[in-house]
């Protein structure tokens, strides 16, 4: 191979063109193959012509590499302008979409931010609303507790006056009954006439004849049985001695009889005022409630009053009633 051969080899490899490379070496095996061929014997004319032939050959190859290599450069050239456009195109898509992300995200954040907005609007409308409803409902309730507070307070004075009413009531009917049995006395102690005969019926003559004669004999009376209503037996007593109530005519004469109670008590007859129910169970209470501190009890028109073991006397009110009925009776 000639030096512009090899020379040209060079250029070639410097470019590192595959199709340059290959195209010399056809050329060469080219010339390898037809340089056996000669001999001495050959024309010298035909060798001319043949060399003539290789070179225009070569030449040729030269002219194919040269535009081969054009066409390379020309190709690596339109190769890396497009990888520049593609890498241009590419980093411009990049902040394209970057810029279409943020303008999305910021379109679904405006959107959003309205629809939140929108919506704390409505709730606190709303709010708003049961806010103000709730003021109203605080007001109405406190008007109905005001309401209640007062109808309370007219129910309690009702009640105490209904109370004091009830309470009245029952001292007015107390004193009323009372004021019935203010001519009348109760008697214990005095024998049946046929007390061997229990269920021998007294008459109300027979009872009167025999009080009328036991007040006399013992406290010196001058009593007739016409000083007395009637009289008759009552359940209450033990068996042959049950008690006698005797309704007199006067009350003076009533009262003049009660007044030798303690004469009759000597001789085991007893006298008291007939007193209501309730008068009798308040005499009872205070008579044996507070036997440690009560030391006689005795009843004056109805009116209860007792002695204290210091001898001081107090009389018993209606207000005190209560307080005497409500304590324990002793075992």
């Amino acid at each position: 191979m000639s030096k512009p051969d090899k020379k040209r080899k060079k250029e070639i490899n410097s470019t590192g063109s595959v199709s340059e490379i290959d195209s010399e070496l056809k050329a060469d095996q080219l010339d390898s193959n037809v340089v056996p061929k000669s001999s001495k014997h050959e024309n010298p004319i035909d060798d001319k012509l043949r060399s003539n032939e290789i070179s225009e050959i070569k030449k040729q190859l030269k002219d194919i590499n040269s535009k081969l290599s054009n066409i390379v450069s020309n190709v690596d050239r339109s190769v890396s302008k497009m990888n520049e456009k593609v890498k241009d195109i590419v980093e411009r898509d990049e902040e394209r979409l970057k810029n279409l992300v943020t303008e999305l995200f910021e379109k679904v954040k405006e959107v959003f931010l309205k629809s939140l907005t929108k919506q704390l609007e409505v709730l606190e409308s709303r709010i708003f609303d049961r806010e103000v409803e709730n003021d109203k409902l605080k007001n109405e309730i406190k008007t109905l507790k005001s309401e209640v507070n007062h109808q309370t307070e007219e129910n309690e004075k009702l009640k105490s006056e209904i109370g004091n009413y009830d309470d009245n009531r029952r001292k007015v009917e107390n004193e009323s009954n009372q004021y019935s049995r203010s001519n009348n006395i109760i008697i214990s102690g005095v024998e049946q006439v046929n007390i061997e005969s229990e269920s021998s019926f007294e008459t109300a003559e027979e009872t009167t004849k025999i009080i009328v004669s036991k007040i006399n004999s013992i406290a010196n009376e001058n009593l007739t049985t016409e000083d007395i209503d009637i009289a008759h037996r009552l359940k209450k007593g033990p068996a042959g001695k049950k008690d006698i109530i005797a309704r007199f005519k006067s009350r003076m004469t009533r009262n003049r009889i009660l007044r030798q109670g303690k004469v009759l008590r000597s001789q085991n007859l007893f006298v008291r005022e007939d007193l209501t129910p309730l008068n009798l169970e308040v005499f009872m209470s205070v008579k044996r409630k507070m036997k440690d501190e009560v030391k006689s009890v005795w009843s004056r028109n109805g009116y209860i009053s007792y002695k204290d073991t210091r001898d001081v006397v107090h009389h018993v009110e209606w207000d005190d009633y209560q307080h005497w009925l409500d304590l324990p009776w002793p075992k």
